[in-house]
Formats: structure tokens, C-alpha cells, sequence
């Protein structure tokens, strides 16, 4: 599995790349393990008799197997570092949050331990309010138990009792790198009992601490709770257009903002 989120990672600073810094970048490896491989194939052509067919046969052999192993060293090398990169741009973009607390709640990074009560707060009301499907919902909670969650996921717990009451999502904007986007549900057993306007209001509060000025919230015009809250913490609404959602389907949609308060300079 790790194997498998290192080449997601590399996939994805393929896709963003030239292919020409790619190339470049391969190159630099191919030269980098290249040089040594030479000099141990210029020893072994000097240190073996090349009078007979048979001799010449290996030394050709050699040098083939040697190029290859070259390239196969070299490519590993490159991708292993590409997505060590990728990995460390994803978590300075998604991780601006550790943990949180509110009165009732903390807000934390999941561990794979959280996995099974993870997957006990999506049920299909959650799926519908998000616009999820059911896949959408087992490949985050696998990602969660192999250990690496989906970026921006976050899990909050009763402080009471660490029971897991649902889970948020920071992500950064389409269109403002200094803004950041909120999204959460609650689990089907802790719903109405005003969790959710609690954990907005402190996830919103922490995200303007972590140096974002704005914090974007879309809903969809039929999702009326959500828009409440965002009232009670005093969030504007900025615009309403069609949103597409993870399910195929596309719905008219309300965005909101709140931007951080900052005490004016004298």
C-alpha cells in the first residue's frame, strides 16, 4: 500500500509537469548512476580476454545488462524522489491543521485505528447531503486504515468519551491560495445536537489562525442547516452557481465566505 501512495504521488506531479523538466530530470539520474556503472564495466571489458567470439559475447552481454540495470536504478531513483516532493507540496497544503478543540470536541488527523468508526458515521443521509457515493466512501476509510488518509481529512472526537462524531474536510481553494475550503458532516448518531455548529465555528476560527484570511463554505440551495450555520458563525454568502458533485450529478449551489476579523490599526 505504501508502495501504492508513493506512485499516486508520482502520477500526480507528472500530470503538472513539462515533459521536458521530466526528461531532464531523468537524465540527471541516468548520468548520476551511469558514471559509476561505466567505470565498472571499463574494468570489466580490461579484465576479460576479448580474443575468442565467446569473450566478446559476454563483454557485449554485459554492457546490455549493465545499461539496463542503469536505467532501471535510475528511473526507481527519480520516481522515488519525484514523490517525495509531491508528498512533502501535499502536506505543507493540506496539513495546516493539527488539532483543534472546542468545548464538546477534538478535532484531530485520523489514525488507522479510526477506520471502522470512521465508516460508522457515513450513512446515506451523508452520502446524499455530499453528494458521495458509496465508493467514494470505502476509499477514504481504506486509505484511513492503511495509514494514509485521504489530504485535508480530519476526524472529531467527544472529549467525554472519544467517541467519533464525524469528520471535516480543509482543502485549499480553486481559486485563492490564501483561502481555504470547509467542508464536514456529522455521524447519523450524533446529529441535532448542535456538534456541528460548534465544530464550524472552531475550525473556521483555527483556520484563520493558521495565516488564512478567508474560509469558503459550499452548500447546495435545498441544504438548509448548513446554511443556517453558516449565519450563526457569520459567514457571507459570495455567489450561487451550478456545483457538480463527486456523484456525477450537478445542483445549484450557494458558496459562502467568512473572512478573519482583524482589529484596525491606529
Amino acid at each position: 500500500m505504501f508502495l501504492m501512495w508513493r506512485i499516486t504521488y508520482f502520477r500526480a506531479a507528472l500530470q503538472q509537469a513539462p515533459w521536458r523538466v521530466a526528461v531532464r530530470g531523468l537524465v540527471s539520474w541516468i548520468v548520476r548512476v551511469g558514471a559509476p556503472a561505466v567505470v565498472v564495466g571499463l574494468a570489466f571489458t580490461v579484465g576479460t580476454v576479448v580474443s575468442d567470439s565467446a569473450a566478446k559475447g559476454l563483454v557485449i552481454g554485459f554492457w546490455v545488462v549493465l545499461a539496463v540495470a542503469v536505467v532501471l536504478v535510475a528511473g526507481g531513483l527519480w520516481a522515488w524522489r519525484v514523490s517525495g516532493l509531491v508528498d512533502k507540496e501535499i502536506r505543507a497544503r493540506y496539513g495546516v491543521l493539527r488539532e483543534v478543540e472546542s468545548a464538546r470536541l477534538l478535532v484531530r488527523p485520523p489514525v488507522p485505528q479510526d477506520a471502522v468508526a470512521l465508516a460508522a458515521t457515513i450513512d446515506a443521509e451523508m452520502l446524499a447531503g455530499n453528494g458521495w457515493t458509496e465508493r467514494n466512501a470505502r476509499v477514504m476509510v481504506k486509505a484511513v486504515g492503511a495509514g494514509h488518509p485521504t489530504p485535508g481529512l480530519l476526524v472529531f472526537e467527544a472529549r467525554s468519551d472519544g467517541a467519533l462524531v464525524g469528520g471535516a474536510s480543509v482543502q485549499p481553494s480553486d481559486s485563492d491560495e490564501s483561502s481555504r475550503t470547509l467542508g464536514w458532516w456529522i455521524g447519523p448518531q450524533h446529529r441535532r445536537a448542535g456538534y456541528a455548529s460548534e465544530v464550524v465555528a472552531a475550525l473556521v476560527e483555527a483556520i484563520h489562525d493558521a495565516g488564512f484570511p478567508t474560509v469558503e463554505i459550499g452548500t447546495t440551495e435545498s441544504n438548509l442547516a448548513v446554511q443556517r450555520i453558516c449565519d450563526r458563525i457569520g459567514a457571507t454568502e459570495r455567489d450561487r452557481r451550478a456545483q457538480p458533485l463527486p456523484n456525477g450529478s450537478v445542483v445549484p449551489g450557494i458558496w459562502y465566505e467568512h473572512r478573519q476579523v482583524t482589529a484596525d490599526k491606529p
